[in-house]
């Protein structure tokens, strides 16, 4: 079918839907209200929380926008909030069109006006490609247990500075040169600031060189670990036993003893040092290992998403429940046999059951998703990076469904919204001053397929997934039936063709945030 087909009542019917959810749920621990976002998965160390936000936004035509700051440069990380304070992590201003750097600076802006506060370096060894769609230096976001704010510069440095910029303490390493992806987010709770990577700082900086990296790399010593520095002082407080694989985004959470611990795993592409693959639950007061689960050709590019009960994990075409205290597996379902497949036509939306998925698109090569599953509720959401499609399945029932989404909204004030449903504007990769940030023309795609994608997250009802592209899908995560009626609305972060993003929203206080190539974002139906 055409890349711009036009399905008026389909646009019509999101119209329609533009109206923000005002419906409070409870989740267990998280609280009614979020007035901070602390780190990348949020309050609750989950991506989910309480609350209201817009189910409808654009940055093209400024509906529901707050306000826009223009940020330096390229970067990849959650805008992290506390109180009235905004962190984000970016790459060192340039003057000219550039392809790499280590360099990033660390900004404070105020999360109500969008003024910035303060800015610091923070310094890195590793010169790699910005605005990869695999990582860059910028990728870890900060974190912040409300005094302090941590900004981790994966290229070789931590930076600690209190809320009004004054360092508290800094940490140094060479990044082992195989590492040259990651995925894993800072992780903040208590006194703890968990990050991975290598243990050691005494590496000599030729190891940054990837082939001299690969002939040593048979040897444990360059695995990367969880770590806990003590958020106040820097003192490092424990070195897990499991190695952590970069591509892994490790969770924290509690068990059903009030034991808190932390999921992380082991494995994906490029042959990860780390052995053996699989799934490891952390004790978090320690670092010790509560179980290690072996997981032939375990695809690490997911987060690790648990709960008291049960740990979920994709591998291959299944989908697999682990008991969380013993890591032993519960139950295992196909996510390609007698399915529901909700897919667009010319004529609009029609939706299958008992199908094979297999029907629908070719080939499982690479993992089915890429960061984007989140646990909530009795489902587990993901995108199917295969398909374009948005999938869910039902813990309980073993159910499968998939609603077929357009790549892109190319949106302009006054005018018909234009669905591209198979690929996107290719992207300009240009900062706010303009100049072009990037090597790699992979980057320019439409953000599916093999991409380290941003996570999405829950607000109240509905649940978030950005794109690469500066789309955002907006669903009602317990819609009874996956189909486009669960659809809100396609949101924008900006014009198509001239928005670049990787990091994950966040929320607090009724708001929205976002950060893209160019600008932070605030998004709200309230001044």
């Amino acid at each position: 079918m055409s890349t711009t087909t036009i399905t008026k009542t389909f646009v019509g019917y999101f119209r329609n839907c533009w109206l923000p959810t005002v419906i409070l749920l409870f989740f267990g621990t998280s609280s009614a209200w979020s007035d901070n976002w602390h780190q990348a998965a949020g309050p609750n160390h989950n991506f989910v929380v309480q609350g209201s936000a817009p189910s409808f936004f654009s940055v093209s035509t400024n509906k529901n926008i707050l306000w826009r700051t223009a940020l330096p440069n390229t970067g990849q990380g959650t805008v992290i909030l506390s109180g009235k304070h905004a962190f984000v992590l970016s790459h060192a201003p340039v003057k000219q069109d550039t392809q790499t750097g280590s360099l990033c600076v660390g900004q404070a802006f105020d999360a109500i006006t969008g003024e910035l506060r303060w800015q610091r370096d923070i310094p890195g060894v590793r010169e790699i490609d910005l605005s990869s769609l695999f990582s860059d230096n910028t990728a870890a976001s900060p974190a912040t247990d409300g005094k302090h704010i941590c900004f981790v510069n994966v290229g070789g440095s931590i930076q600690t500075f209190d809320f009004d910029g004054k360092q508290v303490w800094s940490y140094a390493w060479t990044p082992f040169g195989r590492h040259h992806s990651r995925q894993h987010e800072p992780l903040i709770f208590d006194d703890h600031l968990v990050v991975v990577q290598t243990p050691h700082q005494d590496l000599p900086l030729n190891l940054l060189d990837k082939g001299k990296a690969r002939s040593l790399d048979a040897n444990p010593r360059y695995w990367t670990h969880l770590q806990s520095f003590n958020v106040k002082t820097g003192k490092r407080q424990w070195v897990a036993e499991a190695g952590t694989s970069i591509h892994s985004t490790s969770l924290f959470g509690h068990l059903a003893n009030g034991q808190a611990a932390i999921l992380t795993g082991r494995g994906g592409g490029h042959n990860p040092l780390e052995k053996p693959y699989g799934l490891s639950l952390v004790n978090a007061d320690n670092g010790k290992s509560i179980w290690n689960k072996a997981i032939l050709k375990y695809p690490t590019f997911q987060n690790t998403c648990w709960n008291e009960q049960m740990a979920c994990h994709f591998s291959g075409t299944e989908h697999l429940v682990l008991d969380i205290g013993t890591g032993d597996i519960r139950q295992r379902q196909s996510l390609t046999k007698q399915v529901a497949v909700c897919v667009h036509t010319p004529a609009g939306y029609t939706r299958k059951v008992n199908q094979d998925l297999n029907d629908y698109i070719r080939g499982y090569k690479k993992p089915i998703t890429y960061q984007t599953n989140l646990l909530i509720g009795d489902y587990h959401y993901f995108m199917a990076h295969h398909a374009k499609m948005i999938g869910r399945v039902h813990i309980e029932t073993g159910g499968v469904e998939y609603l077929q989404v357009p790549a892109q909204v190319v949106r302009l004030p006054d005018q018909e919204d234009v669905l591209r449903w198979d690929t996107t504007l290719p992207n300009d990769l240009r900062n706010a001053e303009g100049f072009l940030v990037t090597q790699d023309k992979r980057n320019a795609g439409s953000g599916w397929g093999h991409v380290s994608a941003p996570p999405p997250i829950v607000v109240g009802k509905n649940i978030y997934f950005p794109t690469m592209v500066g789309v955002v899908y907006v669903l009602r995560w317990d819609a009874k039936i996956l189909d486009q009626r669960a659809l809100l609305s396609i949101s924008d972060l900006g014009l198509a063709g001239e928005t670049w993003s990787l990091s994950g929203l966040s929320y607090a206080n009724g708001r929205l945030y976002a950060r893209t190539l160019k600008e932070l974002i605030c998004i709200t139906t309230t001044p």
